[in-house]
């Protein structure tokens, strides 16, 4: 007889051990062919203001960065290194929680490896778990909301939804996608629960991860090293996005100007309609046809088993893939980097039909039914490797994959070819430099500036922040206020400096400016 005061377990040390080992499996493939230095852009803005503790760029990596800080500790390669390992773990993490999460929602072991080891592979996921980034922690946090979600589920404790709504909190600091998915959260929670102490639970949850992100933000704030946002893009060029230096002299300002109100929502079906339809084409064709037949079982499997647990994930997935296939900007892939938990989740679910399915109608033929589950569930972990072969091979013998060397995702015959670039830059200035330069470039010359040469008297700023191609008028009277006192330089010819100032040439991509 059961006793009421025993715990409910959610999960079997079984399966929580599994889940660990296929954790540690896909973290030393991710390991292997993780970029090995220094990159550029927002990867090189991660790297060097997880070090340097500043402020980013919108909208909000609070919490990541914290995060990234605790990684540079671990005593292995550069710190860039260190940061583009935090990516490698969570997205390990994430692989090993869709394993959990298939078998939480009812699907076979085997069929949890098979889901685990499609996401882990397939290159949208894998690909954003080698860079300093936020899609692959994202990712994570969304599988761990899920995960809580569903002990909650199975056990009604009230607890877990605490650490749900915390983790949802914390998320604010990652990315956007996590919190989209709140939305399927509340909804489920409005539909099957009256219980006040699970509402509570889940608001104090919650709150305090919004309170402790909003705390991360005041601490990087606070701290306002050169290389953080404030300094290296925005104070310069305020008068670009329309604000004078007294509108960003407080906290809030700069919290308001950084993360402006303008509502996630406004951006949806941004994209042309032709756009729209190019993406959904070639979304499906990331998929092969059977894992597409796969995905679509395990998403009616599901709610025939329990249209609560199926409506969670479909909601969320609406969202978060909806904002990709819709939305005007050009980054729109990486929004598909967290929707792939569902996926594969829903694909693990399909092959577990299919495994019960032939299980019924083989049930009195039983020679014949262990001879094909065994032969389905050998396909089921050999597709994903013979899908994904030549990565794993390249991943094995030469440390890359086909996509790092087809889409130059990091330099692979060069690891420092970022710190070398910046260093033909940084070894021409002077220690109280003022340099001008793009986005792109930005942060890898801070990085390898700050912290590789310790040289932080050196400011550097992107030149434009906006379409515009031209300079601020708060740019030039920065420039007006220095140009006397402190070498300028601009790595980006822009056609109006020969008309403001005299221009040096340096070298092909250097110009120093002076006074006319």
């Amino acid at each position: 007889m059961n006793d009421r005061h025993t715990p409910i377990v959610p999960l079997p040390w079984t399966d929580i051990l599994l889940a660990v080992l296929i954790g540690l499996s896909v973290l030393a493939i991710y390991i292997r062919t993780l970029a090995p230095s220094l990159l550029w852009g927002d990867s090189a803005e991660f790297q060097t203001l997880s070090y340097t503790l500043g402020m980013t760029h919108p909208s909000g990596y609070m919490t990541q960065i914290m995060l990234g800080k605790l990684f540079t500790y671990i005593p292995v390669g550069n710190i860039a290194y260190r940061v583009n390992l935090m990516s490698a773990v969570f997205g390990a993490l994430a692989v090993a929680q869709v394993y959990l999460i298939v078998r939480m929602l009812g699907g076979l072991s085997i069929a949890g490896i098979s889901a685990s080891m499609m996401l882990a592979l397939s290159e949208l996921f894998w690909r954003r778990a080698l860079v300093a980034e936020s899609y692959a922690i994202a990712a994570s946090m969304v599988s761990t909301v899920w995960l809580l979600f569903l002990f909650w589920r199975r056990t009604q404790n009230w607890r877990y939804l605490f650490l749900a709504g915390f983790a949802g909190g914390l998320s604010m600091g990652i990315h956007s996608t996590v919190l989209m998915t709140a939305v399927s959260a509340v909804i489920i929670m409005a539909i099957t629960t009256r219980k006040r102490a699970d509402w509570i639970g889940a608001a104090a949850g919650a709150l305090l991860g919004i309170g402790l992100t909003f705390s991360f933000f005041l601490y990087l704030d606070h701290r306002d090293p050169p290389s953080s946002i404030y300094n290296a893009v925005y104070r310069p060029s305020l008068s670009a996005i329309g604000l004078t230096i007294n509108d960003f002299d407080t906290p809030l300002e700069r919290f308001s100007a950084i993360f402006p109100a303008e509502h996630i929502w406004a951006y949806y079906f941004t994209a042309s309609p032709e756009e729209v339809s190019r993406r959904l084409v070639e979304y499906l064709s990331f998929y092969p046809a059977w894992a597409v037949i796969l995905i679509f079982i395990g998403i009616f499997a599901l709610f025939k088993r329990d249209w609560r647990d199926g409506l969670f994930p479909l909601i969320a997935f609406l969202i978060v893939w909806g904002f990709a296939i819709t939305v005007a900007f050009s980054v729109y892939q990486e929004f598909y980097t967290p929707a792939a938990i569902f996926v594969y989740v829903w694909f693990g679910l399909g092959a577990s039909i299919i495994l019960e399915l032939l299980e019924q109608i083989f049930q009195k033929e039983r020679t014949g039914r262990r001879v094909l589950q065994i032969v389905v569930s050998i396909l089921l972990i050999a597709l994903p490797l013979w899908q994904s072969r030549r990565d794993l091979n390249l991943a094995i013998t030469n440390g890359y994959t086909t996509f790092v060397k087809r889409d130059h995702l990091y330099p692979i015959f060069a690891p420092d070819k970022a710190i070398h670039d910046a260093m033909r830059i940084i070894s021409r200035i002077e220690d109280d430099a003022i340099v001008f330069t793009d986005w792109d470039k930005l942060y890898s010359y801070i990085y390898t500036a700050h912290i590789e040469e310790g040289r932080t008297g050196i400011a550097f700023h992107e030149a434009t922040i906006t379409d515009n191609p031209s300079l601020a008028q708060t740019t030039r009277a920065y420039i007006d206020a220095n140009i006397d006192v402190r070498p300028i330089y601009f790595t980006v010819f822009m056609p109006e400096l020969t008309e403001l100032y005299q221009v040096q040439q340096i070298n092909t991509t250097v110009y120093r400016i002076h006074r006319k």
